[in-house]
């Protein structure tokens, strides 16, 4: 496409000429035909004599470039979308192909593609325009709303719904049975869970993530939340919408979470926890009771964030308190 063309579709202005583009690239791999966002000013003065066709850069950098170039509000923003226009990867599954097992008591809307050796079971639904990748499990009364993406090897057990518009990657095993037992006569006693598991519209789930059925109500994903690969939602875990989690983060069981709630990497949150709205946790904390709205909290036991800050600069500072405790001795 046109270079005016990729201003249309971010809505930005188009500086310069008009240049033919074939694809995104990142600023160290310029070429004749790319488009390049560039996140600073410092990278615009290192691409200054780059063979490339655009750039695209924010509206308040103070540099003019010698390229052609759009303006756009938030270069970040900006990004996502042109790796969606130039995506070109395959499509995961295209048609029905004649290994997928289907029961003939699912439902398949218009536009739904199968992958190779799918097994989609008794009573599923699955909504237009959703493709399920090769080897995937969609287990009996499931739900799949529209434009979903299942791709290779993902499981979903029986009665999880899916909104629309949800992906989910390989190895993600959604609704297995929660870890919970009772002390019995003979030893544990297997509590059946009940429950399911709904991820809401636009929710995203990473490789290898597993997320338990509730015990006796619903494992609930809310909308647009976001989870990284080799994460564990335990039984009746509540996300609010607009959350991101990081990788191997481990969430026990009945923890609630509200909205815009994000969460770094190796996070560990213990059970029947509650984190208010707009929470931020730190990566590798260890969360052991409630977070109020709107804090960020660090480090294990986790507590506020500045006063982890300082008891690690505390904590910095016990060899020069101890040398100077030792030498007042003497004297």
């Amino acid at each position: 496409m046109d270079a005016q063309t990729i201003a249309q579709r971010l809505g930005g202005e188009l500086e310069g000429e008009n240049r033919k583009v074939t694809h995104l690239a990142p600023s160290e791999y310029p070429a004749p035909d790319a488009v390049i966002v560039v996140a600073d000013d410092k990278q615009l003065t290192m691409l200054e004599n780059k063979p490339l066709a655009v750039l695209v850069i924010n509206q308040k950098s103070k540099h003019r470039p010698v390229h052609p170039f759009i303006k756009v509000r938030d270069t970040r923003l900006a990004l996502a979308q042109l790796s969606q226009l130039f995506d070109t990867r395959p499509p995961i599954a295209q048609g029905i192909h004649p290994s997928a097992v289907i029961d003939p008591s699912a439902k398949l809307a218009e536009d739904v593609h199968v992958a190779e050796h799918a097994v989609i079971q008794a009573n599923v639904t699955i909504g237009k325009g959703s493709r399920i990748g090769a080897g995937c499990i969609v287990g009996q009364e499931a739900h799949i709303g529209e434009n979903c993406l299942l791709y290779p090897n993902a499981t979903l057990y029986s009665k999880v719904n899916l909104g629309n518009r949800v992906i989910v990657h390989s190895g993600a095993v959604i609704g297995s049975d929660g870890f919970g037992y009772a002390a019995g006569p003979t030893g544990a006693t297997k509590i059946h869970h009940l429950g399911s598991v709904e991820l809401h519209d636009d929710v995203e789930i990473g490789a290898n993530t597993c997320i338990d059925r509730g015990t006796l109500s619903n494992t609930i994903i809310g909308a647009r939340t976001k989870i990284d690969n080799l994460c564990q939602l335990g039984h009746n875990v509540t996300m609010g919408t607009d959350c991101l989690m990081a990788g191997r983060c481990a969430i026990a069981g009945s923890v609630k979470m509200g909205n815009r709630v994000t969460i770094g990497g190796s996070v560990g949150i213990a059970d029947h926890i509650t984190l208010g709205d707009g929470v931020t946790l730190a990566a590798g904390s260890g969360i052991t009771k409630d977070v109020p709205a709107k804090e960020t909290w660090a480090g294990f036991p986790a507590q506020p964030y500045r006063k982890w800050v300082r008891g690690l600069y505390l904590q910095g500072q016990l060899e020069t308190i101890w040398q100077t405790v030792k030498g007042t001795k003497r004297e």
